[in-house]
């Protein structure tokens, strides 16, 4: 996956600007960052104009991938158009331009964050935008600690947010992320088994509340994952710019993306029978697929003779349902 072409040439932009050397400090002390588990407050370490600029080039395309993806699964339960979307704890705006990559008939956009800055940098990065409701967006100043903005959206995106709270203000922020919800609730978190963590007890909490599973979930059962001490991650695969390759001193031309998510419904949807929550493994003639199912985790071997499993095992891969 690459960022959109107006987004890129956007975030360019805005580290043309950037000295060389501190930026690669910053981006190197931010990945580090990302690759630990504690509950860490990661935006208090987005001080500076190098820190910031820093997580455009290395931060931004990974989530922008992860909530493409993650949109795009739970849209596929959950068949209500969408048209109006809060990004809680915005940052940039990154989940925005993901919403608007996946529902194109949105016509309301807003997003809440707590640092000024950031919020100078997404009205910035959206005023390049090819999408009307990008250049349009609303762009509030607030800490999710201790509130949100009054009213409902269609689709409110919580993204990588819960890790940077502490218990009970992720539970609070749950319960006020439901009530503004029109049709769709969407979080996101590190693909870790803290970030799924903080997933799964927002899935208990949600589920107390009364939602409706959309996804990953085929069902509302208790997770088999959790019972048997794994974790639910997935991964988004991103294509890296010369200069991303270069702030992480990388061979590769992409890195993967994992993180873990859920989505709630306000209504009903079509639950799939099963998910793909591994990599497929393929072997001459045959795939063994790791599925999710009702309330277990099985193994199904998909051979060659099964010609319709065989021909729709092209266009799948981990994550997508079965």
């Amino acid at each position: 996956m690459q960022l959109p072409v107006a987004l890129r040439r956007a975030v360019e932009q805005e580290l043309a600007t950037s000295s060389g050397a501190a930026l690669r400090t910053a981006a190197a002390s931010l990945s580090q960052l990302y690759r630990e588990e504690s509950a860490t407050n990661k935006v208090q370490t987005l001080s500076s104009d190098e820190q910031r600029a820093a997580y455009l080039a290395v931060r931004l395309p990974a989530t922008y991938a992860a909530v493409v993806e993650a949109l795009r699964w739970s849209s596929e339960s959950c068949g209500d158009e969408i048209h109006s979307v809060l990004d809680m704890g915005s940052g940039p705006g990154t989940a925005l331009w993901a919403a608007s990559e996946v529902f194109p008939d949105l016509g309301s956009l807003t997003g809440f964050e707590r640092d000024p800055r950031l919020i100078e940098i997404a009205r910035r990065l959206s005023q390049q935008a090819e999408h009307p409701a990008l250049r349009t967006a609303q762009w509030l100043q607030g800490d999710l600690a201790t509130g949100l903005p009054a009213g409902t959206w269609d689709l409110v995106v919580c993204s990588y947010t819960l890790n940077e709270l502490r218990e009970p203000t992720r539970a609070e922020l749950v319960r006020k992320a439901w009530e503004r919800t029109a049709k769709l609730l969407v979080i996101i978190e590190p693909g870790t088994k803290a970030g799924f963590a903080n997933v799964l007890a927002a899935r208990s909490r949600l589920l107390g509340l009364g939602a409706t599973v959309a996804a990953p979930c085929p069902n509302a059962l208790a997770c088999p994952m959790a019972q048997d001490g794994d974790w639910c991650h997935f991964a988004a695969r991103v294509e890296r710019t010369a200069e991303h390759r270069r702030l992480k001193d990388a061979t590769l031309g992409h890195e993967d993306e994992k993180f873990s998510y859920v989505a709630f419904s306000r209504t009903a949807v079509e639950s799939p029978q099963a998910r793909i929550v591994r990599h497929p493994r393929i072997f001459s003639g045959y795939t063994k697929l790791t599925l999710c199912t009702e309330g277990a985790i099985e193994n199904k071997t998909i051979t060659r003779s099964m010609k319709e499993n065989w021909r729709r095992l092209k266009r799948l891969g981990w994550g997508d349902c079965w």
